[in-house]
């Protein structure tokens, strides 16, 4: 059930409006792309050890 005063996620933006929205937060040359894969104290941080499961 909705909320009054609330609407669906995405709600009134085309898919291309959404594809850019969503391109600009993952892109690679954001501001944030520095510290991607690292933990809060800017640490690398270690690849998952692979599993058995697949």
């Amino acid at each position: 059930m909705t909320e009054p005063g609330t609407h669906a996620a995405g709600e009134g933006v085309s898919d291309e409006e959404m594809i850019e929205s969503v391109a600009g937060q993952t892109d690679s040359a954001s501001e944030h792309a520095d510290q991607a894969g690292k933990d809060w104290a800017g640490k690398d941080l270690d690849a998952p050890a692979p599993t058995d499961q697949g």
